[in-house]
């Protein structure tokens, strides 16, 4: 693998990451806890009046850029074997489906500060927004961690612990996805978000060893 290559890709996972948690702990410091699977329109409507919802959007726009950097590079770097390919291409296939929605939910949620401040009905937008974010989008997370995880067991590069790792993010995102189903507290996903950016940075540093040292990736895997 080309070692810039790698080396670009392990800096837009650190970029994401801090971009990515960087939009969240923003939001809850100036705005306040959230509001999910609720159908309380003065809660929402409470939220939405926060002034910083909306440009606040434009990071999370950014934020994109650097998730696909991250997750091509995965690709490259992950695809070596028949199996490992599979893998990773169908991991690059799950992230790039999330990415359109992660833009859809920003602009969604710029969408309800305008009608919180200028008045309508704002649950039914909230409530596709809700499900879109906070439901549909995990499974997508989901398979692209347990994707690229599984295609990890076979590189020297990343953390051994990395593979089962992923597993078990991509089990808690597909909690996650329950959570305004079944009532789970939305603070209760956080375990799940934690561990989605614990990955993150394991995979980053996975990438920066091997754009130090590109040609050992690979275990020899036993016949």
């Amino acid at each position: 693998m080309d070692a810039r290559i790698a080396r670009l890709g392990s800096a837009a996972g650190w970029v994401s990451v801090a971009m990515i948690f960087g939009y969240h702990i923003g939001l809850s410091i100036l705005a306040g806890q959230r509001v999910s699977g609720t159908a309380d329109a003065a809660a929402i409507e409470a939220y939405y009046r926060s002034g910083i919802i909306a440009p606040a959007s434009i990071w999370a726009f950014l934020a994109v850029v650097p998730i696909a950097i991250f997750v091509l590079a995965l690709r490259e770097a992950l695809g070596v074997s028949p199996r490992t390919r599979f893998l990773a291409t169908l991991a690059l296939i799950f992230a790039v489906a999330e990415l359109p929605g992660l833009i859809a939910q920003s602009a969604l949620e710029a969408t309800l500060v305008t009608i919180a401040s200028r008045g309508g009905d704002i649950v039914p937008l909230f409530r596709f927004w809700d499900v879109l974010y906070n439901s549909g989008l995990y499974v997508l997370e989901a398979g692209w961690i347990a994707a690229f995880g599984l295609a990890m067991s076979e590189s020297a590069a990343f953390p051994r612990w990395l593979p089962r790792f992923s597993l078990a993010v991509a089990g808690l995102q597909l909690v996650n996805m329950t959570a305004i189903w079944v009532g789970i507290p939305d603070q209760a996903t956080l375990v799940g978000n934690i561990g989605f950016g614990i990955w993150f940075g394991a995979a980053s540093v996975g990438l920066g060893r091997l754009a130090a040292s590109p040609v050992r990736r690979v275990v020899a895997q036993p016949a």
